[in-house]
């Protein structure tokens, strides 16, 4: 349920952005989500399609890009990739090591809006 809440947000970002650029329209807008955010696509969709109705971004497409989740060991350095599975008992698959530094996977940010200008 917790993508009702952030939907609302990126709905006020992306109709302060469309008005100030002077949009008649926004027609798609893009998100890259990380993996441990446990985002429900089509729930975004659906209470953007809620909250939209009656603005310029009624009927606009919410775009997931997913972003994978990966970590630098803490040990000798090494960037890998953790698996959603894995999150809670990854380690370096360079030497073993169960510690390392979040890089990515846990994103969400507005990286595109589509708009008209008429």
């Amino acid at each position: 349920m917790h993508e009702l809440p952030i939907t609302k947000s990126i709905y006020k970002s992306v109709i302060t952005k469309a008005e100030s650029v002077g949009a008649t329209r926004v027609s798609r807008v893009v998100l890259e989500v990380g993996i441990l955010r446990d985002f429900i696509p089509e729930l975004v969709q659906k209470y953007w399609d809620y909250i939209s109705k009656g603005s310029l971004a009624e009927g606009a497409q919410v775009e997931i890009r997913e972003v994978e989740a990966s970590a630098e060991c803490g040990k000798c350095g090494n960037v890998y990739t953790i698996a959603r599975e894995q999150i809670n008992s990854a380690k370096c698959d360079a030497c073993g090591y169960p510690y390392g530094r979040l890089l990515t996977g846990s994103e969400l940010r507005i990286v595109g809006i589509e708009i008209d200008r008429e």
